[in-house]
């Protein structure tokens, strides 16, 4: 395995005596992208995985190859915002990720995995698979740099099952991925490679993290408009509001006084029921709806719905782009978003995310999975 003790002398990747400083363990990696394939990185928070895909798309693309980058990065995205897995083509050899304009994005709504792992599985296949349709011969999957515990070990062992890379590129400077590839140890596919760390790579702190993301969101969302769509216009995904039946006025009053806040609207679904409050709730009454309802009482207070962001979805479920969910008016049956998709009125559908975020990108919180049922 390599180490860090590793020679780091700058190796010519492109074969055009052009140095780029990077360790000489990354020359089967090198050579796997321009051979093609799907290369899926791994490696923990900056580790240089970023500019390692680079640097595999410029081989790939310097030997001929449609090459196409999915940056599963949700948290430090180089294509496309944050909360999204994108899909960037290789026209020219980049220099970063970041010269690379995103051909599609997928939605997944948070810029942390946990919570959302089938989501940020399901985003990844849908632009691996996107990229495969679309003629790639050499597909590069960045990921985020989440790499410790088991939800780890899960969300990695998923991605490796549903994407179906051809190698794992490992980039370590201990052996702090190992535990993430020893279940491939004597499968005949997909093949590991270790890499030592670049000594490009630049550590950065969870301040400046917040702030690319905030940047990311701003650019955005520039020039953005506000959209209202009614809900029936625009059926939501990942939460069951809107999806049941609404209750009357006399329920809506019971459910008011047994939950002791104002209730501004409420739903019956299959497994119960669904309250969107305008403040806390008391426990004791959320018990006492779920006898009367026989099944599950999901209390969500208004606020969490303030300012979530949100994607817009296309016919056949595509994201269109990014959207904030500012406001609800619960009695006209209508939303308040805003949002720089050009054309909004063609989206088909919303998937709701778990940030709240403004329209200049700063994050405002989070809501828990599941919270909105």
């Amino acid at each position: 395995m390599e180490t860090l003790a590793e020679a780091e002398d700058g190796i010519d990747p492109m074969g055009q005596g052009q140095s780029l400083d990077i360790p000489r363990s990354w020359a089967p990696a090198l050579e796997a992208a321009r051979a093609g394939g799907v290369l899926l990185l791994l490696g923990a928070v900056d580790s240089g995985k970023s500019t390692l895909a680079a640097v595999l798309a410029r081989a790939a693309r310097e030997a001929g190859r449609r090459v196409a980058v999915v940056d599963a990065d949700v948290g430090q995205s180089s294509i496309g915002p944050p909360a999204c897995v994108g899909l960037g083509w290789v026209e020219s050899p980049p220099e970063a990720l970041e010269d690379l304009a995103p051909a599609a994005l997928d939605f997944v709504g948070v810029s942390s995995p946990p919570g959302r792992l089938l989501d940020c599985v399901a985003s990844a296949h849908s632009m691996v698979r996107a990229a495969r349709e679309g003629g790639a011969e050499t597909v590069i999957v960045d990921t985020t740099g989440l790499i410790a515990g088991p939800i780890a070990r899960a969300l990695k062992a998923a991605k490796v099952r549903t994407l179906d890379p051809d190698w794992l590129v490992a980039v370590q400077a201990e052996g702090e991925v190992e535990h993430l590839l020893a279940p491939y140890a004597r499968r005949s596919r997909p093949a590991v490679l270790r890499l030592a760390r670049s000594r490009r790579a630049k550590p950065r702190s969870r301040e400046e993290r917040a702030a690319r993301r905030q940047r990311a969101f701003a650019h955005h969302f520039a020039g953005g408009k506000v959209w209202a769509p009614r809900w029936d216009e625009a059926p939501i995904e990942n939460s069951a509001w809107t999806s049941g039946e609404a209750i009357p006025g006399h329920v809506l009053s019971y459910c008011e006084e047994a939950l002791g806040c104002e209730v501004l609207y409420a739903e019956r679904l299959p497994d119960g029921l669904l309250a969107i409050c305008a403040g806390p709730t008391d426990p004791g009454g959320v018990r006492a709806l779920r006898e009367s309802f026989g099944g599950a009482v999901r209390a969500v207070q208004a606020r969490d719905l303030s300012n979530l962001l949100v994607g817009l979805l296309g016919p056949g479920g595509e994201t269109l782009g990014l959207g904030v969910l500012e406001t609800a008016d619960f009695r006209a049956r209508a939303l308040s978003i805003y949002t720089a998709v050009s054309e909004p009125e063609r989206a088909r559908g919303l998937r709701l995310g778990a940030m709240r975020v403004a329209r200049d990108g700063t994050e405002q919180g989070w809501n828990e999975p599941g919270a909105l049922g």
